[in-house]
Parts: C-alpha cells; structure tokens; sequence
C-alpha cells in the first residue's frame, strides 16, 4: 500500500531522460524507474503524499509537455 504513482516514460526516453525532462520543463521532481532495477527501466516514480490538488497540477504538467 505505498502511495506512489508509476508513470511510464514516452517511447524512445530512458527514465532518466524522462526525469530531466520533467525537471527542465515542468518543475517536477521523480523517481527514474531505473533505480529500481531493470525492470523499472521505462518508468518514473512520482509521490501521492501530497495533497489531492498537488497531484493534479504534477498530472496537469505532464499533460502540457510535448515530446
């Protein structure tokens, strides 16, 4: 029951890449699937201990980034 979202990274980015992306463009903190083995590569990892409103602008960001 951990509160954590997994997102999976545009096609063609590593979860890395994704992470810069989302920091250089969107302000947004993650978790590179990577860091959880081979078989988080594809992913990030965002947090949902925030409030409900916070979650919403983080998805709200991703959405308005264009790859």
């Amino acid at each position: 029951n951990a509160p954590y979202i997994w997102v999976e990274v545009p096609s063609g980015m590593t979860s890395w890449e994704f992470f810069h992306a989302l920091l250089e463009k969107a302000a947004l903190v993650c978790t590179p699937g990577v860091g959880f083995g081979k078989s988080g590569e594809g992913y990030v990892r965002l947090t949902a201990f925030g409030s409900p409103a916070d979650t919403e602008e983080a998805i709200q960001r991703m959405k308005s980034m264009s790859f």
